[in-house]
């Protein structure tokens, strides 16, 4: 219809008007969408299409997820989950074998066109993409001085070079595509890994080299994220070629990092303070008081991960990269939807059942139902985190096997920042008290609560809205994540500093994060295991476990020891017995119909798929 209106119009016109130009005529300009001509007028405009990539990078971290494909029919959270770790030694389903069994842990069962690859896949390049996008637009625009576009083009660079960095690490090599294009291709060809840590780290240069010292603004990135970022994908480099020089460069640019970036060792910011007398949310331990803001028992751990606390601009030396979460009431006022990242990880203790010797103890053979006069909210109690079920969950490996013995003296592991839960039916008799694996039908479903993605006192919480849709994060309004800090600098510093022979160099920057967690034991030498066990300590929850693990391998030689070394702790093979062997891969497979589609070039697939 719109194709014969137009053909009409243009005979007429060639018939009044026998000196029109007729193409110029026919072609559509179209004022009430935006297409590749009229996209880019102002500065501004750059500026969204670089908001856009902070919002699909932002969609790759966190641990809600589930609930934003409501709002959004582009978001999808099986990438984001992929990425944090399910499946890993650190993290894992609801306990439950046949959960399980959805995830990569059973090898057996994996397959090259497994979903959730493939929306990783899609969604790095849509990030790319986007930053592409920014990149192309930057040029087209007047700008007020060079240095606000090279600003601009260096934060979509950023973005660029952390989803190729990303692919490098899970796929390996894979096409670069490196710059903006509206034409259709089919003949994509397979860049080496090589070549993709490569690309990547041009654009952490570049972004390096033209961000501000510090974020201009809460959220936005800067240096230190752009140094940290440099870092990781040297070590990738390095790992690839067994390069010596690469790893010198990892150690100088997470050491920029660090000179800018200091961990936070004493307590700060909106609880720390003794003479604070306010109180904010409800107890739900006394639903009739609130919460004092002051926490007389908490520690510098604690504090980093409090609402209010994650920004440099709130006194954070540490957070590189931070996503910022708007408070309840900036929702409200608008009559918007909450929803925002959050974790939808508490244990469903609720759907547990007691094991033959504790079944006895309720007459449901459940942990539920609560008595709402001290976890208000039922299964939504502000003490659960604002949610009780369990759609992820930490292994035993990260809450016990790396807190074995001398590793137990840490505040990372103390009641306050991992909690234990308890019993919460008020007709049985062990009401109160811990909950133990041997209380469980399902012993692998018990898992400790980290305070780094749930209350535990109740701070925060709004009454009332617990049941909204936001999930365990329901009771903190406004708490942000990271995406990276230099917690996590120290310990790429130290692999760095490890794999170039320097062991006792790298054991000094493990031994840095582990005295500030105020760890009685102190490491006389580390390996690169130890390591690991580190960063499962330090960052459960927040670190991307599988590229971690993944880029540990070369494709060069085909072999991944540390991952495999590790995948022996899966809560599938380790938690709960079930013989899965080991991946015959070391990285994901090319999605089988990205292969297919690409029909006018070959896409090999990755070994083992």
């Amino acid at each position: 219809m719109k194709y014969n209106k137009y053909l009409m119009m243009g005979a007429l016109a060639a018939t009044i008007f026998a000196s029109c130009n007729d193409d110029e005529f026919l072609e559509e300009k179209p004022k009430t969408i935006y297409t590749v001509e009229n996209a880019f007028e102002k500065s501004s405009q750059v500026d969204a299409t670089v908001s856009r990539a902070y919002y699909i990078m932002s969609k790759l971290h966190g641990w809600d997820n589930f609930f934003f494909a409501m709002f959004d029919p582009s978001y999808d959270y099986r990438a984001c989950t992929l990425l944090g770790g399910q499946g890993t030694d650190c993290i894992g389903g609801d306990g439950t074998l046949m959960h399980e069994q959805g995830t990569l842990s059973d090898w057996k069962t994996q397959h090259s066109d497994n979903s959730d690859m493939y929306k990783l896949w899609n969604d790095l390049y849509e990030l790319a993409a986007q930053a592409n996008m920014a990149i192309y637009g930057a040029d087209l625009v007047n700008w007020s001085s060079e240095s606000d576009k090279n600003s601009a083009v260096a934060q979509a660079r950023f973005m660029r070079g952390w989803a190729y960095l990303r692919l490098a690490e899970c796929f390996g090599g894979v096409p670069i595509v490196p710059e903006y294009s509206d034409v259709m291709k089919e003949d994509y060809v397979r860049e080496s890994r090589e070549d993709v840590y490569k690309f990547a780290i041009a654009d952490f240069e570049f972004a390096a080299a033209n961000l501000p010292a510090y974020p201009a603004q809460d959220g936005r990135v800067a240096q230190g994220a752009a140094n940290h970022y440099l870092a990781e994908a040297y070590l990738g480099l390095g790992i690839e070629n067994s390069d010596n020089a690469s790893y010198a460069k990892a150690i100088e640019a997470a050491q920029k990092v660090i000179r800018n970036h200091p961990l936070m060792t004493h307590r700060f910011g909106v609880r720390a303070n003794p003479d604070d007398r306010g109180t904010d949310g409800i107890d739900p331990m006394n639903p009739s008081v609130g919460v004092a803001n002051y926490k007389a028992d908490g520690d510098v751990f604690f504090d980093l991960f409090q609402k209010g606390n994650y920004d440099y601009s709130e006194g954070n030396t540490e957070g590189l990269l931070v996503g910022q979460s708007p408070t309840y009431d900036k929702y409200s006022v608008t009559g918007g939807v909450v929803y925002m990242f959050g974790v939808t990880c508490n244990p469903g203790l609720a759907s547990q059942a007691w094991s033959d010797k504790y079944s006895s103890e309720t007459s449901t053979g459940a942990l539920g139902p609560w008595n709402i006069s001290i976890y208000d909210g039922y299964g939504q109690s502000a003490y659960l985190g604002g949610g009780s079920w369990g759609i992820a969950g930490s292994t035993d490996y990260s809450d016990e096997v790396v807190w074995e013995g001398q590793f137990a003296e840490d505040i990372r592991n103390n009641e306050l920042n991992r909690n234990n839960l308890v019993v919460t039916d008020p007709r049985s008799t062990l009401f109160g008290q811990k909950v133990t694996k041997e209380m469980l039908k399902e012993p692998a479903a018990l898992m400790r609560v980290s305070a780094k993605i749930t209350s535990q006192d109740g701070w925060g919480f709004t009454p009332g809205h617990h049941n909204v849709w936001g999930s365990n994060y329901a009771c903190m309004y406004g708490r942000d994540w990271y995406m990276a800090r230099s917690g996590e600098t120290y310990l790429l510093l130290a692999e760095a500093q490890l794999r170039s022979g320097d062991v006792a160099a790298a054991t000094e920057s493990v031994n840095t994060v582990r005295r500030r967690a105020q760890a009685t034991y102190m490491y006389p030498s580390v390996d690169i295991y130890d390591i690991l066990d580190e960063r499962a300590r330090e960052l459960a929850w927040e670190e991307h476990r599988w590229p971690t693990l993944l880029r540990m391998g070369s494709t060069k030689t085909g072999k991944n020891e540390p991952m495999m070394h590790q995948l022996q702790y899966t809560m599938l093979a380790n938690d709960l017995g079930y013989n899965a062997g080991l991946p015959s891969w070391i990285l994901f497979p090319i999605p089988m119909n990205v292969i297919n589609m690409n029909k006018g070039a070959e896409m090999a697939q990755n070994a083992g798929w």
